[in-house]
C-alpha cells in the first residue's frame, strides 16, 4: 500500500516539501509555474511589465501562504491561478482599462512565443483585440486553458465553477473568438 506522500502529484509534493523548509522546492515550484502563470497575466493584461510584476506578487503570495495551502481542496496549480486571477482582477480594478497605445508592447523574450515574422506579429495583434471584445469570464477561460495550458478540471477549480461550465464557457468563447476573426478576414 502506498504512503501518502506517494499519491501526491508533483506539484502537490513540491508545496508539502516547501511548507516544511524546503527552499529548492519551493525553486521547482517556480520554475514549472512562471511561464504559464506569465503567459496567462499577460494575454489578460497585455503589458509585459505589469504581468512581470503581478507574476512576482503571485509567487510571493504563494510562498508566503504555502503552509495554508490544503490539498484536499484541489490542485496546487489550481490554488496558485487562483491567487493569481484573484490578482488580476484586483490589478483591472485598480488601473481601469488601458489606451490603445499601451496595448501595443512586443512581447520580447518569455512572452507566451514571440512572433517571428510580420504575419505572427498581425495575428498577435488580431487576437489580442479580439480577446478584448469578449466577455470576462469567456477571457478567462480562453487565456487559462491556452496560455497557461491548464486542465478544464484545473481552470475549474480556479474559476469555482464546475467542469461543465468551464467546458461550457471555453465552447462559447471558441465560437465567439472564431466569429470576431471571421468579421476581420481570418479564416
Amino acid at each position: 500500500m502506498k504512503g501518502k506522500a506517494d499519491q501526491l502529484a508533483p506539484l502537490e509534493e513540491l508545496a508539502q516539501r516547501s511548507a516544511d523548509g524546503d527552499e529548492n522546492a519551493f525553486a521547482e515550484i517556480y520554475g514549472t509555474l512562471l511561464d504559464p502563470v506569465f503567459r496567462y497575466l499577460y494575454w489578460n493584461l497585455n503589458s509585459r511589465e505589469d504581468a512581470e510584476d503581478l507574476a512576482e506578487e503571485v509567487f510571493l503570495r504563494c510562498l508566503v501562504n504555502i503552509g495554508a495551502y490544503d490539498q484536499g481542496r484541489g490542485p496546487f496549480k489550481a490554488w496558485a491561478f487562483r491567487i493569481a486571477h484573484n490578482l488580476l482582477v484586483d490589478h483591472q480594478r485598480r488601473r481601469g482599462r488601458r489606451g490603445e497605445e499601451e496595448l501595443q508592447e512586443d512581447l520580447g523574450d518569455g512572452a507566451a512565443s514571440a512572433p517571428e515574422s510580420l504575419e505572427e506579429e498581425e495575428r498577435a495583434r488580431v487576437l489580442r483585440e479580439v480577446l478584448k471584445e469578449l466577455p470576462s469570464r469567456q477571457r478567462q477561460v480562453i487565456a487559462m486553458k491556452y496560455f497557461a495550458e491548464m486542465s478544464n478540471a484545473e481552470v475549474a477549480k480556479t474559476m469555482g465553477r464546475s467542469e461543465g461550465a468551464v467546458n461550457a464557457l471555453q465552447h462559447r468563447a471558441l465560437r465567439h473568438l472564431g466569429k470576431l476573426l471571421e468579421e476581420r478576414g481570418w479564416k
